[in-house]
């Protein structure tokens, strides 16, 4: 096992970036998914991230916000380092060769002959010492800047001249070398082979090949056998190789020995690095499609300062679909300027003013685990909550109305509300009167700006963008030139219901354009 002194004399390695441990299957149990996924869509988002990468349990990883700032830092500055594309690719070949590695290995154990199942464990022992020389030197050469990349450097030197690892990666490539100086020959007479060492006799297939060269009339496939480790070996191979066991039984047995005192190989630093470069290139990987369409993704600034300002930004699970499709999202800019706390949302329906605030809750849970996100800029705090309260209209087998289930919602969300909370809020009480769910929506929003949370509310009620000198007030916009055309811009502005009515006089053909014309019979 290469192990070697990695946990004793090595010291500890914190990784690239502290990710929640898998040890002994604790991890599902101890993150569960927060409430606000599902309605940030964050939940779809995770799920299309690491597709392709089930094995690594990335999910909990994506799931964990950091409070700490300092560990949100230390991801950044991982981040930062594999925007060179050269070490990002050196950190891709890195998880792909252990991977291979640990699939030979598999397979050896598959594998019934005993000296064919040796070699596979012997070639998978020397690939991963290749592997591990070759991070090493891509390391060296891009001369990272980040903490994180730096130690794990520093580490994979010491790991690299620890007893054990030495020992791994002499013994491989001095037994491969044995093994490839073998040399032997092979008489065939009627259903009979013997096998002999080579004493230096003629090669007569050249011979051959140029006594019967003239009645070639084309060439032909040849036949030949294929004994090389990774080729499956039927019958006539394995009795080969058995024959040839036989005439160097001192080569063979060392093989063995080597490979039953390694039988695993790895360390578990390196199946923690493997995991956090896992977490890191998933997300790389998913963003790389929307960045060559030129959409902007940054490092966002995150200060413990109660704060929000973002420029070009967008819902980045609606970015991709988009972008997939050939098409590109709408961005916006959104901010709070001194003691402004709310955003209040209104405009005309599907103007993008749900996804305006799914956005800023993707903002404040992507930001606050570390990755580069969807912006030109972006700068906020890292909350210490996500409370959110969209619509989920009526379920089956819920005895209480759909009104008070609501209302439960929200006073629950009411007395987790703090000073450091983000509250996204979409189409409070829509259930009830209009009136009702104007005073209702009042006593919330008065709530939260108590509380000192930053609040994005998504209403219908232009009232509420007035309710207080702390609350801001954002409008979806409309095509001036087309009335029915979406433009999927929010500016600050001041809410006056115009364009949601124009927009309604539009759908039902009673603009003053559209009525002119119907007089005029056009």
């Amino acid at each position: 096992m290469i192990e070697a002194e990695s946990q004793v004399q090595l010291g500890r390695f914190a990784g690239l970036f502290a990710l929640p441990d898998t040890v002994g299957g604790q991890l599902s149990a101890d993150a569960p998914e927060p409430g606000y996924f599902a309605d940030l869509q964050l939940d779809q988002l995770v799920d299309a991230v690491v597709i392709g990468r089930e094995e690594y349990d990335l999910e909990p990883a994506f799931r964990l916000r950091l409070l700490d700032l300092s560990a949100i830092e230390r991801r950044q500055s991982v981040f930062a380092d594999l925007e060179d594309d050269r070490l990002r690719s050196a950190m891709q070949a890195f998880c792909d060769g252990l991977a291979r590695c640990k699939r030979q290995f598999a397979s050896a154990s598959r594998i019934r002959h005993q000296q064919q199942s040796q070699r596979w464990r012997l070639n998978a022992i020397a690939a991963y010492v290749e592997v591990i020389e070759a991070v090493i030197a891509a390391l060296d050469e891009a001369a990272p800047s980040s903490t994180g990349m730096r130690a794990w450097l520093e580490w994979l030197r010491q790991y690299r001249a620890s007893r054990a690892f030495t020992a791994a990666a002499t013994g491989s490539r001095t037994l491969l070398a044995d093994l490839g100086a073998l040399r032997y020959t092979l008489s065939i007479s009627g259903d009979e082979i013997i096998a002999s060492p080579f004493a230096g006799q003629d090669d007569l297939s050249a011979d051959i090949l140029a006594v019967f060269e003239r009645f070639r009339s084309a060439d032909v496939a040849p036949h030949r056998f294929d004994l090389r480790p990774g080729a499956e070996m039927n019958q006539l191979h394995q009795a080969v190789l058995n024959l040839v066991v036989r005439l160097f039984p001192d080569v063979f047995d060392r093989v063995a020995h080597f490979v039953d005192q390694h039988r695993v190989i790895g360390d578990t630093v390196i199946d923690l690095v493997e995991r956090e470069l896992q977490f890191a290139l998933s997300w790389l990987d998913f963003i790389a499609p929307m960045r060559h369409a030129g959409l902007p993704f940054c490092v966002p600034d995150v200060r413990p300062a109660r704060r929000l300002d973002v420029t070009d930004s967008f819902d980045v699970l609606l970015a991709h679909t988009l972008v997939a499709a050939g098409q590109r999202p709408i961005t916006n800019d959104v901010a709070l300027a001194g003691d402004e706390l709310t955003l209040v949302v209104t405009g005309p329906n599907q103007g993008g003013k749900t996804t305006l605030a799914r956005t800023v809750g993707q903002l404040y849970h992507l930001a606050a685990i570390g990755l580069p996100v969807p912006g030109r800029s972006v700068a906020l705090h890292p909350p210490d909550s996500i409370l959110t309260h969209f619509d989920r209209g009526d379920r089956a087998g819920d005895v209480r109305s759909r009104l008070e289930e609501e209302v439960t919602r929200v006073a629950d969300l009411l007395t987790k509300a703090g000073a450091r909370s983000v509250v996204i809020l979409n189409e409070m009480f829509s259930s009830t009167t209009w009136a009702d769910a104007r005073e209702m929506s009042s006593d919330v929003l008065r709530t939260v700006l108590d509380a000192g949370a930053v609040c994005v509310c998504v209403t219908f009620i232009d009232e509420l963008s007035r309710l207080h000198p702390r609350v801001v007030s954002l409008v979806t916009a409309i095509d001036e030139r087309d009335v029915t055309r979406r433009t999927f811009k929010v500016a600050r502005d001041r809410a006056d219901g115009r364009a949601h009515a124009i927009a309604l006089a539009a759908k039902y053909g009673l603009t003053q354009e559209q009525l002119r014309a119907r007089i005029e019979g056009r």
